[in-house]
């Protein structure tokens, strides 16, 4: 990986894959780095500063 923003390969997360010694098949391997590029992506998503005062802690209780 040249671009740290950028997500790995295909190739580069089989190669990954091929060192953790695991017996991986050419699916699981495909499924796994769908699911990693996902995952990549939303992290993306998640703010780095939140706004706590902007919504009011929700409080359930077992009484009410």
């Amino acid at each position: 990986m040249t671009d740290p923003a950028a997500p790995p390969t295909l190739e580069e997360f089989r190669a990954r894959a091929a060192l953790t010694g695991l017996p991986l098949t050419t699916e699981d391997i495909a499924h796994l780095h769908k699911g990693y590029v996902g995952l990549l992506k939303l992290m993306e998503r998640i703010p780095s500063q939140w706004a706590w005062a902007a919504e009011p802690p929700h409080v359930f209780r077992a009484d009410e």
